[in-house]
């Protein structure tokens, strides 16, 4: 589906005469304007920037073959005496390379210029290396050796035709036993032995001798042509070691042009037949393998050069007749050769030579040389020219112009949906609205207005000769403008002239013969050379032209009185694009330039937005573009990538119809396809639903298969204001029920969905939920639908309120429904009931209807289920004999709606007073058994005690206290309450039972010691008969020295005498203390270090060589100790360790602090986080005994204490602050800096097997634990 497109023809001054061109291999080096020709026997270096003349390097008789050698940076000269000579192209010295005595006739290089071969004057074929070496030698006319010959198996002989009704005897008939004359045979066959000889006598003498020869592509083989003795015109096939390997098929009609494809799989040769004239494809083997059927006969117009370009795309046949020479562009898709592009020129100034550029990125341009010394650089690029608005493709094929509009059809090339036939071959053309203009080879337009449908009669065309000026002009980049403006460019030396072309002209713009002609406008001339065209799509009075020199995109604009003005210099890129293509945004009319550069680089506005680009599209407001396998989607307001899909390899696209949401992608093979991506589907389906077309948008989600949520979640403000057009919209009761059964609680346009929304501008109304969408949308249909009055809208909504039930859960509702039906319309009621059951389960339903306790509704059910009757009516009659509370506790008890069944239990009366405390007890139904029975006193105490009975056993004594209190059973209330040390509860539950109050606190003082609730215990001493020293004594065992000061300071006496001897012992305890925690602190701490050094002077694997297989089955299933003694043990083998008490014995190995563990590390990880967390916490105990000592003790013997115990815990504070960051490393937290080297390709599996260690460490103990300093120090203390 691709043209090829003229991206500018620039015209230079050479050499008159030229034989050969040769170019300089580096493109944009300071080189890369020279070139040299061969005229006349002489080298010539031709510049092309700038007005210097063409200088001679080198005057070397009889050249028949010249190449640059770019490794040598020389040129190789062969001449037909035989020498081969290397010409410097700076001094133009020259030296020998070799000799030849007998003299060379044709010079190849390989593509590579290892190899080169020679072709003597006596036909041998000699293969050399780079340097002369000689690599082999042989005659052109040798024999292929028999194994290597043609076989022929007998295929079209008589023995292998079918012979009908003869029989299989026919076959075996020898030529003896028939009855034909055998003498007429034998005369003519003689005759025609004798016709053909003569003939191959006359081919040998009147066939050129040329001798001709084309490497292929990988310099691994070359072909020879030339003309045999008895064959006439062949080839041979030759590998880069001189090999013969195969020889041509006896083909007849052979010319002496020969081109293998550089892809390697065709051998170009001229070819003609009594009917046709065509290019012969042969393959390696020399077998004819297709053919290229040529729309001109070679004995009136002979190829005189065949050249494939330098990526094998492109064909070009140059011929020659007595008036003009033709240049041919073929290209081949889907197995159908195409002709692109036909160049002609007048015998008046013949053309010499066609060359094709090598140098990469210029593969497409084509260097036409002419006998005076023009030189003409044609550089084509390949385009899609499609129509954006309608889809419609036009293809390009000699004199036809195959037309496919995608939006109605895809019909895949070669064939088209309509032909438009000319009488000259087509160049190109250009489309405008509703009009098409062809640009035909002779530089004809036809206009046709309008060419919008492809179907019906052919349209008229209007035929535009070119004027005087414009008919020696090739145009490049034609464009419309216009209804009445075309744009071309014609470069010329270093600049480009925009020309506008007037497509209507007057009556008086005539010709001699009188024919309309077109002519230009206007013009404007810029520097450099302009290789792209586009217009502005919003504003037709300009447009964009990028040029190759300098990157530069310009913003030419149309003035008034029609000319041409440069504005300014829209983009700047650094190199040259090679398609460039304006867009505008329809959401808020402004635009952008985006361009594709050789390199395929692709941007938007200068901003790069991919590379490895193989084409791109516009499509509404997206961009799409291709990369080798993928398709993506950039929003064209944001540059932001939205959607991506895997397509085939090397797929590109032809056009996309936005208003049909349709991609054309063509494959490699030339085929097509078609695909609807879902980013364009959800940009059409968003359009429809905010205009309200709710049947429209189904429709196309249904075909393409999008979750139907999006109807809501496009804007849920507006679909629950319109949900009375919704139903209105959608006629089909079937697509209602699917909208309801495909709602989800999630928002689609933030999900699924998020490419074609934005999240910051969904908004929802006052009372809705994403998590209770499906019951705010039922709820809102059915509403909506209840209220439908006429009677096509009530029997439409049946089934979508069926279905609005389900999604709700009320399924008794659904079925009321339906039974209600049943009374008026049983057949109605049946369908329904059938519906119901494609949604719901028939058991489930059963179960609904006997909820109902409507025995009608059961049957009714029943009858639809595969239920033996034998099963349930027994059942059924069972349940009818019972009393009606009874039997709906039954049915309730049956479906396990345990609260509803005790509830009707409890209407029954005091005769299921029993079977209701057990019905209460086995299904722990104790909060609704107390509700359904507070008016039953005495019971309700029984079900008290039973729940006190249910919460001591499951240890909540606190709760069961206070259910034997309401119980009644005070006694079980009081040991209760003093197991769970709820001392005050204690006191007023044994006053009430009248036991002594003192002896009972007495009794819980020493428990509430044990649990180290000191000041408890002492109130408790203090309010109930305790003595002051007894009170004292509770103070100073729970070491409360500051309350013990203050009591015996408020009283008489020398209590404080008898406090001072303990706070001292004391104070030297925690000293004692605090010391040996700095001492322990820094025994694990250094372990620790000594560990980590020794893992990373080892490595992890020497470590860790000693673990046991038990231990290590507590790592992660998924860790991998990277041991050459355990690589290859099975996960599959080791133990479990399922049971909870062996996982946490295997736990406390891992935890061991025994030196020698092998997860010694994590131990102490583990041990040091605890430490230290126990000494943040004595802040407030050192800094009270502190006090305390300063308050009572004498100040020679209490302040040295305080001051050294307070200088002992900074010192550990201290130590331990400084260390927390030399324990607790990053790799041991983990953080996101670690976690590129645990995944992907180039797994760090030292940081994977660490990562996998420390996993077993607590999350919580893998971070440094917090001091939460305090003001814990005395100032008077420092």
């Amino acid at each position: 589906m691709r043209n090829l497109k003229l991206q500018y023809c620039k015209e230079l001054d050479a050499v008159a005469h030229p034989r050969q061109l040769l170019l300089q291999p580096e493109l944009n080096g300071d080189t890369s304007d020279k070139s040299f020709v061969v005229a006349d026997n002489k080298i010539y270096v031709v510049q092309e920037s700038g007005d210097i003349r063409p200088k001679v390097i080198a005057d070397l008789p009889d050249i028949v073959g010249v190449e640059f050698l770019q490794l040598d940076n020389a040129i190789c000269v062969a001449s037909g005496a035989g020498e081969v000579l290397l010409v410097d192209p700076q001094t133009g010295s020259t030296s020998e390379g070799t000799y030849c005595d007998v003299g060379i006739e044709r010079m190849a290089w390989s593509p590579n210029q290892e190899v080169v071969v020679f072709v003597t004057r006596t036909h041998n074929v000699v293969l050399m290396t780079s340097t002369f070496d000689v690599i082999s030698e042989q005659p052109l006319d040798a024999e292929l050796a028999a194994d290597q010959q043609f076989v022929n198996v007998g295929w079209g002989k008589k023995e292998t035709q079918f012979h009908g009704s003869e029989g299989k005897q026919a076959a075996k008939q020898k030529e003896g036993d028939s009855t034909v004359n055998q003498d007429n045979q034998d005369l003519n066959q003689v005759t025609l032995l004798y016709n053909n000889l003569r003939e191959h006598r006359l081919i040998f003498y009147n066939t050129p001798q040329d001798v001709n020869i084309s490497w292929r592509g990988d310099g691994a083989f070359f072909v020879v042509s030339y003309v045999a003795a008895q064959v006439g015109r062949t080839f041979k096939v030759y590998d880069y070691e001189g090999k013969l390997h195969h020889t041509a098929e006896k083909s007849a009609n052979l010319q002496e042009v020969v081109a293998w494809r550089p892809a390697g799989n065709w051998i170009a040769v001229p070819q003609s037949f009594p009917n046709k004239s065509t290019i012969g494809l042969f393959e390696k083997n020399g077998l004819r393998h297709r053919e290229l059927v040529l729309p001109f006969d070679l004995q009136v117009e002979p190829v005189v050069q065949l050249r494939w370009s330098e990526d094998s795309d492109i064909l070009a046949i140059r011929t020659v007749t007595k008036e003009e020479q033709r240049v041919y562009l073929y290209t081949i898709g889907n197995y159908h050769w195409y002709l692109k592009q036909v160049l002609i020129f007048d015998q008046v100034d013949a053309l010499a030579l066609l060359h094709w550029d090598t140098r990469m990125g210029a593969e497409h341009t084509l260097h036409i040389l002419k006998e005076s010394g023009k030189q003409f650089a044609y550089r084509w690029a390949f385009a899609v020219d499609r129509y954006e608005r309608s889809g419609v493709v036009g293809v390009i094929d000699g004199k036809r112009l195959l037309l496919t509009d995608f939006a109605r059809a895809v019909v895949p090339p070669p064939m088209c949906q309509r032909v438009l036939q000319l009488d000259n071959y087509i160049n190109a053309f250009t489309w405008f609205e509703t009009s098409l203009c062809v640009y035909t080879c002779d530089r004809r337009l036809h206009s046709y207005e309008p060419m919008q449908q492809l179907s019906g009669q052919e349209p008229q065309a209007c035929l535009l000769m070119p004027d005087a000026e414009l008919s020696r002009l090739p145009l490049a980049n034609l464009t419309y403008f216009s209804c009445d403006y075309l744009l071309a460019t014609h470069s010329s030396g270093g600049s480009t002239r925009l020309m506008l072309l007037n497509k209507d002209p007057d009556e008086d713009e005539i010709n001699e013969k009188g024919e309309l002609c077109y002519r230009v406008q206007s013009s404007l001339r810029i520097n450099g050379l302009v290789n792209a065209l586009t217009i502005g799509a919003n504003a037709m009075d300009e447009f964009y032209a990028q040029t190759v020199n300098n990157g530069h995109t310009y913003q030419v604009s149309l003035k008034s009185d029609n000319t041409l003005k440069v504005e300014r210099s829209h983009v700047q890129l650094t190199q040259a694009a090679d398609q460039i293509e304006w867009f505008t945004i329809t959401s808020d009319s402004t635009g952008g330039l985006i361009t594709l550069r050789n390199q395929q680089l692709l941007h938007m506005d200068g901003h790069r937005i991919a590379e490895d680009v193989t084409s791109f599209c516009v499509v509404g407001n997206y961009l799409a573009y291709t990369q080798l396998n993928a398709l993506h989607f950039v929003r064209l307001k944001d540059r932001r990538q939205v959607a991506s899909r895997n397509i085939e390899r090397g797929g590109k696209l032809v056009t996309a119809v936005a208003s049909e949401a349709r991609v054309v992608l063509q494959l490699p093979r030339g085929n097509l396809e078609a695909i609807c991506p879902r980013v364009l589907v959800l940009e059409l389906v968003g359009a429809l639903l905010s205009r309200k077309q709710y049947q429209a948008a189904m429709q196309m989600l249904r075909k393409q298969r999008i979750n139907l949520n999006i109807i809501c979640d496009h804007n849920v403000e507006q679909f629950v204001a319109s949900v009375n057009i919704f139903l209105r919209e959608i006629k089909q009761s079937q697509w209602l029920c699917l909208f309801l059964s495909e709602l989800q609680n999630e928002d689609f346009a933030k999900g699924m969905y998020s490419s074609n929304y934005e999240a910051a501008k969904q908004t929802y109304p006052s009372d809705y939920r994403v998590e209770q969408k499906v019951e705010y949308v039922c709820r809102l249909l059915v509403q909506s639908m209840d209220q439908a009055t006429r009677p096509e809208d009530v029997e439409r909504f049946r089934l979508p309120i069926i279905t609005a039930y389900v999604k709700l859960g009320r399924l008794e509702q659904a079925l009321q429904l339906i039974w209600r039906e049943k009374q008026t319309n049983a057949a109605l009621a049946d369908q329904l009931l059938k519906y119901l059951l494609y949604l719901v389960d028939v058991n489930e339903l059963y179960n609904v209807a006997l909820g109902t306790y409507d025995f009608g509704l059961v049957l009714f059910v029943a009858q639809k289920s595969q239920k033996d009757p034998k099963e349930f009516l027994p059942y059924l009659n069972e349940l009818k004999a019972l009393p009606a509370d009874y039997r709906k506790f039954r049915i309730d008890d049956h479906l396990k709606r345990y609260s509803s069944a005790l509830s009707h239990l409890a209407a029954c009366g005091e005769e299921h007073y029993e079977e209701a405390l057990e019905f209460i007890r086995k299904h722990g139904l104790y909060t609704a058994g107390l509700a359904s029975y507070r008016g039953h006193i005495e019971f309700h105490k029984s079900i008290c005690v039973a729940y006190a009975d249910h919460l001591r056993s499951n240890a909540k004594l606190d709760n069961a206290s206070l259910m034997y209190e309401r119980g009644g059973q005070l006694q079980q209330a009081l040991l209760s309450a003093k197991h769970t040390l709820d001392w005050q509860r204690v006191l007023v539950l044994a006053k009430r039972l009248g036991e002594p109050l003192d002896q009972v606190a007495q009794s819980l003082v020493g428990s509430l010691q044990q649990q180290g609730r000191h000041m408890e215990a002492y109130e408790l001493v203090k309010e109930h008969g305790g003595n002051r020293d007894r009170q004292l004594e509770v103070l100073l065992e729970g070491h409360l020295y500051s309350r013990a000061i203050y009591e015996a300071g408020m009283e008489e006496g020398n209590a404080l005498e008898n406090i001072a001897p303990a706070l001292l012992a004391y104070g030297a305890q925690l000293q004692n203390s605090l010391h040996a925690d700095l001492q322990l602190f820094l025994e694990y701490k250094q372990r620790l270090l000594d560990i980590r050094q020794r893992q990373a002077k080892y490595g992890e694997g020497d470590n860790d060589a000693d673990v046991d297989l038990e231990e290590v089955d507590l790592l992660s299933d998924t860790t991998s100790l990277h041991s050459s003694r355990y690589s290859g043990t099975s996960r599959g083998t080791g133990k479990t360790f399922r049971s909870s008490k062996n996982r946490r014995k295997h736990e406390r190995k891992l935890l061991s602090l025994k030196p020698g563990n092998p997860f010694e590390d994590i131990a102490l990880i583990d041990a040091l986080h605890n430490h230290v967390t126990k000494i943040a916490q004595q802040q407030q105990p050192v800094r009270d005994t502190c006090k305390a000592l300063l308050l009572l003790a004498d100040e020679a013997v209490g302040d040295p204490l305080a001051a050294s115990l307070q200088r002992e815990f900074k010192t550990l504070l201290q130590e331990v602050e400084a260390a927390l960051d030399e324990i607790w490393t990053p790799e041991l937290v983990g953080n996101g800096s670690m976690a590129q080297h645990l995944t992907g390709p180039n797994v760090d599996y030292l940081a994977l097997q660490k990562e996998q260690r420390y996993a077993l460490i607590s999350p919580l103990k893998r971070f440094k634990p917090q001091l939460n300093l305090m003001d814990w120090q005395h100032e008077i203390l420092q």
